[in-house]
């Protein structure tokens, strides 16, 4: 139950960070991205009447539909992907999507649970340029949560996919990976954190097995440092250098980092990473 209610919460917060969401700091893949006539930078709409080319259904009630098969490299956790897509309920209505939103080429933390686990799931399963239907059950949904006549309980959904691209981080540090983006048009005044400044911000802490390790959202207050503080992991502090103001940031921490975390009461297998959410909401001067 504890689960669940964490799950749908993050569903709530990706929705928000999908609605502030501007543009993402990092390299594309340039291998397998779809053409553009397919990907114009307005929301996607998925083709109506369509004929399937190649399908997969899981004994858990996973399935997924293929439309389009692209040729780029299958996507694995920890890949940062851009997607278009949307969610609907079994009788067509629309719960969430591209299109609802008025954004393109979302991002989205494959096997981290940013949304309900079977996300993940369909994620492992598709490539860069895939166009895809992708049915969940409510057990792999949002099971017994709801949120009124937008998404009532125990619903089955269908999304509709497309994989744009996978982004390679903007940096790289002691093996953890990087990945920033601006929340809201940055304003030519705003300061970036370093040397003398403070910084508070948000923060969701998930592993691959765990969600909300941290969150910041639920507690209802700000992280707070300043830059001659200790940060660990290491990498943190890399992430947050030259932040500012309602930028995003994704971080990837490694297992080597991991190890050396002494904040998180929770044990760690060697090879796992940690997924760093973090939303900057103020940069000052000491």
């Amino acid at each position: 139950m504890i689960n669940r209610f964490f799950h749908f919460w993050q569903y709530l917060l990706f929705a928000f960070i999908l609605l502030i969401f501007s543009s993402c700091s990092g390299e594309i893949e340039k291998k397998g991205v779809v053409k553009a006539s397919e990907n114009t930078g307005k929301p996607f709409v998925f083709p109506k009447n369509v004929k399937y080319i190649d399908s997969l259904k899981e004994q858990n009630g996973l399935n997924i539909k293929w439309v389009k098969k692209g040729k780029g490299s299958k996507l694995k956790d920890g890949d940062l992907v851009l997607i278009n897509y949307m969610v609907t309920l079994p009788n067509g209505k629309l719960v969430d999507g591209s299109s609802k939103i008025s954004k393109s080429d979302l991002p989205f933390l494959v096997g981290y649970n940013m949304q309900s686990k079977g996300w993940d799931e369909a994620m492992r399963k598709m490539s860069v340029g895939d166009i895809a239907t992708v049915i969940l059950p409510s057990e792999l949904a949002w099971a017994e949560h709801s949120m009124g006549e937008t998404l009532p309980a125990n619903s089955d959904l269908i999304i509709q996919f497309l994989i744009v691209g996978k982004v390679k981080p903007a940096i790289t540090v002691n093996g953890s990976k990087i990945w920033r983006w601006n929340l809201f048009k940055p304003n030519k005044d705003d300061i970036g954190f370093g040397p003398g400044k403070t910084v508070k911000f948000n923060l969701i802490v998930n592993s691959m097995k765990n969600i909300s390790l941290i969150n910041t959202y639920t507690k209802k207050t700000l992280i707070s440092n300043k830059f001659e503080d200790n940060f660990e992991p290491q990498s943190l502090k890399k992430a947050l250098t030259n932040a500012k103001k309602n930028q995003g940031i994704f971080l990837l921490v490694s297992p080597q980092e991991v190890s050396q975390i002494k904040g998180i009461q929770q044990k760690f297998t060697k090879e796992e990473s940690l997924f760093y959410n973090i939303q900057i909401v103020e940069v000052s001067e000491k």
